[in-house]
């Protein structure tokens, strides 16, 4: 249980603040995730359809979320997606790898794809 199904219980002015924060989560969510794709998702979905390696390993990054997370709402989503950036970027990585080609997406390229791919789905 969230605290957005306990709103009905709340004061009017309560559940209105309430309310518009979650509609601002929600955007910032979106945006974030359309920011993923466009930095990676919509460059990987066109290779996937070329590079049959590439979409099976995608494949198996969407269920490898999808256990950790289920069928995970866009802020979680995005979260996720920020997160695992964050920590890869720490360690080096940078998304302009896939510049060159997909061919040899490292793990954290094609995982983030992963992300857009379910984002697309939702």
């Amino acid at each position: 249980m969230s605290v957005f199904d306990l709103v009905g219980r709340w004061p009017a002015s309560v559940r209105s603040l309430v309310m518009d924060l979650k509609h601002h989560v929600t955007a910032a969510a979106s945006l974030a995730l359309a920011q993923w794709s466009q930095r990676l998702g919509a460059a990987g979905m066109e290779a996937m359809r070329s590079l049959p390696g590439l979409a099976a390993a995608v494949d198996q990054h969407v269920m490898q979320i999808r256990e950790t997370l289920g069928r995970p709402r866009p802020e979680v989503l995005a979260a996720y997606a920020d997160g695992v950036a964050d920590t890869v970027t720490a360690r080096g990585w940078n998304a302009d790898e896939t510049a060159a080609g997909w061919d040899r997406a490292s793990w954290p390229s094609v995982h983030l794809l992963a992300v857009c791919v379910l984002a697309e789905r939702a």
